[in-house]
């Protein structure tokens, strides 16, 4: 693994017209590295990546799903329970 040159990245990120991934072609280091610099100086003190699971959109902090998911399986089991009761209902051809 290579050191990174965070004052010649810190250079790069003055210039607006210069993408994540054109800095770090410059600076010879990963686009990884130019945005974690970037967030650094920017004083974002978040994490780059979250734990493995933990996504804020699907659970609650509880970890229960939440009612909109549990809402689309009742709606989902609806459906599929009134086909099955039309086609319960429905006599067989006679011959």
């Amino acid at each position: 693994m290579s050191v990174v040159d965070r004052d010649l990245v810190t250079r790069l990120l003055e210039d607006d017209s210069l993408s994540f991934r054109e800095i770090a072609r410059r600076a010879n280091c990963s686009d990884w590295s130019v945005r974690a610099i970037a967030r650094d100086l920017a004083g974002d003190d978040r994490p780059m990546k979250r734990e493995r699971g933990a996504r804020d959109d699907y659970r609650d902090g509880d970890g229960d799903v939440p009612l909109g998911l549990a809402g689309l399986g009742v709606i989902v089991a609806v459906f599929v329970g009134a086909i099955w009761w039309s086609a319960r209902r429905v006599r067989p051809p006679e011959m």
